[in-house]
């Protein structure tokens, strides 16, 4: 990921802070697992 899709999705991930709700919540969670599976197959390669 290059430098400008990290501020996007930084700048994406500080907006959806802000909201609240379950679908909020749902998708900070989605989030954080794709990362998460992708920082197990960067370490694994």
């Amino acid at each position: 990921m290059d430098i400008e899709k990290q501020r996007e999705v930084i700048r994406l991930w500080n907006q959806l802070r802000k909201v609240e709700g379950p679908a909020a919540e749902e998708l900070r969670i989605q989030i954080l697992e794709a990362f998460a599976e992708r920082g197990k197959t960067k370490r694994a390669a």
